[in-house]
């Protein structure tokens, strides 16, 4: 393992995707409670996506699981719940929310790049929010695609690349702020979208995802997420959040999510 995926997997083992959210004490049944209350709430249009009920009886593996709230759910209708991420830390804690529930989750510590796996395996993939941390995300879809069945479906999101904060906001604080300028964009990206200690982030376009996903066809793209205060600095917040993701968030939301079928 190279330096930068030490620092990714360091990273992400000192705050798990999301654990900072919760106040209560990390793995104990009542974070994962009260940690998925949260998470549906913050994000309405994750399960929706999903579309649990196309994955009841398939094999599924999803890439980078944070606290488990997505996983968790997949295991209620999968025939098989696979989960992998490179950070211990988060593996055990998904570990600790299977222990409390019951889910019958198969955790694997390894890299997207190199998923100890066999070929044509699954007949989903799931990564929510991890892709754009990969910075050999190349080789993440090549091995994405590799564990795939022929006619497989993926799911993902990756930051938004036509977002309201990467076109509009970011340039400006570039621009006008002292904190911001003479920043460099990855620099911006890594500490906007989740803190300076973020060894690495990047932001996609519907076009770029189209060419990383090569071996792939028949794509559905949706743009999802939206932070007021960015658009309203002084009243922005005070809007109720299910505003801006109806409106702003549907067209240049943070988020681009989508679905495409492996080709073999």
């Amino acid at each position: 393992m190279n330096n930068i995926y030490k620092y990714i997997r360091n990273f992400w083992d000192s705050q798990p995707c999301g654990s900072t959210h919760v106040d209560l004490p990390l793995g104990s049944r009542e974070y994962f409670i009260n940690f998925d209350q949260f998470y549906s709430e913050m994000y309405p249009y994750l399960l929706p996506f999903l579309d649990l009920e196309s994955l009841r009886g398939k094999r599924v593996l999803e890439i980078g699981l944070g606290s488990g709230f997505t996983l968790g759910r997949i295991a209620r209708v999968a025939k098989g719940s696979f989960g992998l991420d490179i950070s211990g830390h988060t593996v055990r804690l998904n570990q600790q929310r299977d222990q409390h529930f019951g889910l019958g989750l198969q955790l694997i510590q390894a890299s997207a790049t190199d998923i100890p796996l066999r070929d044509n395996s699954f007949d989903v993939v799931v990564s929510i929010g991890c892709l754009h941390h990969i910075p050999d995300i190349e080789k993440a879809v090549a091995e994405i695609h590799r564990v795939l069945k022929p006619g497989g479906i993926f799911k993902g999101m990756v930051y938004n690349r036509q977002s309201y904060r990467f076109q509009v906001y970011i340039p400006l604080a570039r621009r006008l702020s002292s904190e911001w300028r003479g920043q460099s964009w990855q620099a911006c990206i890594n500490k906007m979208y989740d803190g300076s200690a973020n060894p690495y982030g990047m932001v996609y376009s519907k076009k770029d995802i189209r060419k990383l996903f090569n071996g792939f066809a028949d794509f559905e793209f949706q743009m999802e997420n939206f932070v007021g205060q960015e658009f309203l600095p002084f009243i922005g917040g005070k809007i109720p959040r299910k505003v801006w993701l109806g409106t702003l968030g549907k067209i240049a939301g943070l988020d681009l999510y989508f679905t495409a079928t492996a080709i073999k």
